[in-house]
């Protein structure tokens, strides 16, 4: 085998687990994202969306930088969090406690 050969079986070796990794963990941001919209949902209390801006931020970056494909859960919130002021706090609210497939395409 060529050396070519050997580094490139290798760094695939190291991408492909990281991609498992980031994956596992995008996995439970989807999950945290989820337990803070049903918690606005059923107590229509505004600070969880504060929570929510910021993993909005946090996985903004793999979109904007690193161009990383994410499932279309992740994506719409990446979307629909992007503008964040007090209109978009009233607004938000108002999605998530008024409509039940809110995120879910």
């Amino acid at each position: 085998m060529s050396m070519k050969h050997d580094v490139l079986i290798e760094l695939l070796d190291v991408f492909s687990n990281s991609r498992i990794q980031i994956d596992r963990i995008l996995f439970e941001y989807e999950e945290e994202i989820q337990k803070f919209i049903i918690e606005v949902r059923n107590t229509q209390d505004s600070s969880p969306i504060y929570s929510l801006f910021k993993i909005q931020n946090d996985l903004s970056l793999l979109v904007y930088k690193y161009n990383y494909p994410l499932s279309n859960f992740l994506y719409n919130f990446i979307y629909e969090f992007d503008r964040q002021d007090d209109e978009s706090v009233t607004y938000l609210v108002d999605k998530i406690v008024n409509n039940e497939g809110f995120l879910i395409d």
